[in-house]
């Protein structure tokens, strides 16, 4: 008999070599399929969610100034409470501009204003949320409330 010929081959270590390449190229496909998929998607839904809620805020702080009586109290002559309980409600990282509107008279203006930005705030690109509810006072008068808030990092 004959001996076997040996025919040359591959070292051994070539096998372990080309799976390391699947598993690194498969790695490499993963993440970015991730990172893709993060970019188009979630900043969606961080900013829509955002603007969910400064709505939300924007509607339950004015409720709250009213169901409190600050508004009441501000309209009657004391704008002093209106800055403090806003202050007090929102975040320190929300701008606000509430203005009260006599809704009898608008042509009369804002009877009352509180503010901590400038208006160029709600101007921007940013998220800013506003609401407006009608309000009427114990003496019978028709007020329309509108609150604007911005946030910080938004400008």
């Amino acid at each position: 008999m004959r001996p076997l010929s040996r025919t040359p081959a591959s070292p051994p270590r070539s096998g372990q070599v080309r799976i390391l390449e699947a598993v690194i190229a498969t790695i490499i496909l993963l993440i970015a399929f991730t990172a893709f998929y993060f970019m188009l998607y979630s900043s969606e839904k961080f900013f829509k969610q955002e603007a969910v809620d400064l709505n939300r805020l924007s509607y339950n702080t004015l409720m709250h100034l009213v169901e409190s009586g600050v508004v009441e109290r501000a309209v009657s002559g004391d704008g002093g409470a209106l800055v403090k309980a806003l202050q007090s409600l929102l975040p320190s990282n929300v701008f606000f501009n509430l203005t009260i509107v006599d809704a009898t008279d608008p042509s009369r203006g804002a009877v009352v204003s509180a503010s901590n930005a400038v208006p160029t705030v709600f101007e921007g690109p940013g998220e800013v949320a506003s609401a407006t509810i009608t309000y009427t006072s114990r003496e019978g008068k028709v007020y329309m409330l509108v609150l604007k808030l911005a946030l910080v990092g938004a400008v």
